[in-house]
């Protein structure tokens, strides 16, 4: 994602980053060392200890519905994470985001793509 973001000038992106425990290795808030791995101005960073952002999300079964495209090259069990969901400028409260890509890793091109 920081390389995405490095490649990428526009002031009018945002980028909320969410962090919630997933692995056993994550027990709490994210250190200054992790979250750098993300450090730009246009980023915010939050941690989600109980992990709402994913039940309101509606789980792993309603990934579907959260985009009008998505692009999912992992199993997820029953937490939303390691998911970039982007939404136009204009978009609507409670619309579906354009597009949902999982793991970012592995998407990091279209994710720049979609970004330009």
């Amino acid at each position: 994602m920081a390389d995405v973001l490095r490649e990428n000038h526009r002031s009018d992106l945002r980028v909320f980053v969410i962090w919630e425990p997933v692995l056993e290795t994550d027990w709490g808030t994210p250190s200054q060392a992790l979250t750098g791995y993300v450090a730009d101005p246009r980023v915010m960073h939050f941690w989600d200890r109980d992990r709402r952002l994913s039940s309101a999300y509606g789980g792993v079964q309603n990934l579907p519905a959260l985009a009008t495209m998505e692009r999912v090259g992992f199993r997820m069990k029953e937490i939303v994470w390691d998911t970039a969901l982007l939404y136009s400028p204009s978009a609507a409260w409670g619309r579906p985001a354009e597009l949902l890509l999982a793991p970012v890793f592995q998407y990091r091109a279209d994710l720049a793509a979609a970004l330009r």
